[in-house]
């Protein structure tokens, strides 16, 4: 089965972009894989660390998963190398993170004839720890409160569903827990997952407590580590600084290079950098173009609605007894079913339109998100305060309908009446509208 889960990840999928004449992109699960020599020392490790999927799965093959977690760990082999002395193996070459080499970072958009870079969830958890490395650096954290924040930076996403967002509607109505929910019980091992084949005796065995571990990634942590929640949750956070700009990556937009310092102390508090200001107004910007032009395309909204349909149909909570096993390749066929009828394959996306209100029952709702710097909010001396974060990087919100571009041409393009962040719960977005957090 790992051999299968090595060289056939998204074989549907790559199948059904040559079928629309699209070049498929190198799969990110064997991408560089001749770059991987710094992590090879991994392998022996990893194949003992990856048993457990063995006894869950009679026809896994440790040692091809630990290939495939080599090669992602080598073409990210700078924080490889600082992240294994730092945790150690037996945290690094889990079963689970290699799962994360197997989940595609931007799902079913990876199809679009756009898309030019695919990464994996994997990857993702990396750049987010390599930037917690950097301001762990910058904060002169204490070693304790280096491992902690940088294993939350590696197992945020830990319990993604396959294809990541593309399909977590259909899995959390199907299973009743979104993928939040599903990293608790691989981090602390108290839920659906069973415990022996949870994260928790390897964060253990790191040293590490899984609960505090947890509080830290959910900001449910009490001081002194709450300022370590707020590096991962704030409006400025690293999850998203990676996030962001791994998406302008993959489509090949002009991405963003960040300061060399962001955050600082000012007293107990946490502050952003005087002299990073203009670099995070850019990424604020940045953050807009991305949903604007890549997360929000209308054939991949309405790509993710069949597959979640499909998937609320197709899916059980068996899938939690063989989840370190459950990856894009379950969902490579429905997928590409779901992406040329929606027209993704072709990047389609002119036969759709957003419109102000509903159109016909088809319709599908959506809450874009606009993005904006509200300069009148500005830095002190010592740099942005935490509580200032929220007011200067602001976000407002629309609902909206994507409807068939025929019955659109009817309507006037929707307005702009944006309900602002503080005031976003005048109204409720209805069931599958939010689109993902990126």
């Amino acid at each position: 089965m790992a051999a299968r889960r090595l060289s056939q990840v998204r074989p549907a999928l790559a199948s059904a972009r040559r079928c629309a004449s699209v070049s498929a992109p190198r799969s990110p699960t064997m991408a560089a894989s001749s770059d991987s020599s710094a992590s090879l020392s991994l392998v022996p490790a990893a194949q003992a660390e990856l048993a457990v999927v063995v006894d869950a799965d009679p026809g896994a093959d440790a040692g091809a998963d630990a290939a495939l977690l080599a090669a992602v760990l080598g073409r990210n082999r700078a924080t490889a190398n600082r992240l294994q002395p730092l945790l150690g193996a037996p945290l690094l070459a889990s079963p689970w993170l290699a799962r994360l080499a197997r989940v595609s970072f931007l799902g079913t958009l990876d199809l679009h004839p756009h898309s030019r870079e695919a990464s994996t969830r994997l990857d993702h958890s990396l750049g987010v720890a390599a930037l917690g490395l950097q301001v762990g650096a910058e904060l002169e954290l204490s070693t304790v409160d280096l491992r902690l924040l940088v294993a939350a930076c590696l197992l945020h996403d830990i319990g993604h569903y396959p294809l990541s967002h593309a399909a977590e509607p259909g899995f959390a109505r199907a299973l009743g827990v979104a993928h939040h929910g599903v990293s608790e019980w691989i981090v602390r091992g108290n839920g659906a997952i069973p415990a022996g084949q949870s994260l928790r005796p390897a964060i253990e065995r790191a040293g590490l407590d899984p609960e505090l571990l947890w509080a830290v990634i959910v900001g449910q942590a009490a001081p002194p580590y709450a300022a370590l929640s707020s590096l991962l949750l704030a409006p400025i956070n690293l999850d998203t600084l990676d996030g962001i700009r791994r998406t302008a990556r993959s489509f090949g937009r002009r991405g963003l290079r960040l300061p060399p310092a962001l955050f600082a102390r000012s007293g107990d508090e946490l502050v952003l950098e005087p002299a990073a200001i203009p670099a995070l107004d850019r990424f604020w910007a940045l953050k807009d173009r991305m949903y604007g032009e890549v997360i929000n395309l209308p054939s991949n909204i309405v790509c993710e609605a069949e597959l979640s349909r499909v998937v609320a149909e197709r899916f059980d909570r068996a899938v939690f007894g063989r989840f370190a096993g459950f990856d894009d390749a379950a969902l490579g066929s429905l997928a590409a079913a779901a992406a040329r009828q929606a027209g993704l394959l072709a990047g389609a996306d002119d036969r759709f339109h957003f419109a102000g209100r509903r159109v016909s029952g088809e319709d599908l709702p959506r809450v874009r998100k606009r993005y904006f710097v509200d300069r009148r909010v500005e830095p002190g001396a010592a740099g942005l305060s935490r509580a200032d974060w929220a007011l200067r990087y602001r976000h407002g919100r629309q609902l909206v309908y994507v409807t068939q571009q025929h019955a659109a041409t009817q309507l006037a393009l929707p307005g702009l009446s944006w309900e602002v962040d503080e005031v976003a719960d005048a109204w409720v977005a209805p069931p599958g509208a939010e689109g993902p957090e990126i």
